[in-house]
């Protein structure tokens, strides 16, 4: 397996201030209620968590892959049900490239973009407001649709500076963009 970057203790500490600004920027725009995001099933995954398949090459910051677990709450005498769980899969040697590369963005705001971005696709998955699974076609449909939906959030909810990277970010995104990939 190839080398990778991994974010620092430091950078860690960002990841987490930027998923806690980048939950409360989805939650008030959905109007979720508090516990939305703890009451389902997702994890936000850096280089060190991620699995076999989830490492993607030069460009792409995240993806949001939905794999089946079985249910926690289940009694195990009970009918077991797979359940849906959600990993967004950060690709840390790509941010820090990124964040590097441009001087007027730092990984703590690309990062809560990205978060967003990625926040608004499990929302929108979890709902059932587009499948999780289509085709080609629908899917950069759906990128588009979430880029701007991610726009909007920042744009109302957001700060100057998140703002400002977003439309950089988004307009990188769409052409580096494979599928199930931002």
């Amino acid at each position: 397996m190839a080398q990778y970057t991994v974010f620092t203790p430091a950078e860690l500490a960002m990841l987490d201030q930027a998923t806690r600004v980048s939950r409360d920027l989805a939650g008030q725009y959905y109007a979720l209620p508090s516990d939305w995001f703890e009451n389902t099933s997702h994890c936000v995954c850096s280089a060190r968590d991620l699995r076999r398949g989830e490492m993607l090459g030069q460009g792409h910051l995240a993806q949001i892959r939905r794999v089946l677990r079985l249910a926690e709450h289940e009694p195990v005498l009970r009918c077991r049900r797979l359940c849906p769980h959600f990993r967004i899969c950060l690709q840390d040697h790509n941010l820090l490239r990124r964040a590097r590369e441009d001087g007027a963005l730092d990984l703590e705001t690309l990062l809560t973009w990205v978060l967003t971005h990625e926040y608004v696709h499990l929302v929108r998955f979890s709902r059932g407001q587009h499948p999780y699974q289509v085709c080609e076609q629908r899917r950069l449909v759906e990128e588009g649709r979430v880029d701007g939906i991610t726009a909007e959030i920042v744009g109302r909810l957001g700060h100057r500076r998140l703002r400002q990277a977003g439309g950089r970010w988004t307009t990188m995104a769409r052409a580096e963009s494979p599928r199930g990939c931002v």
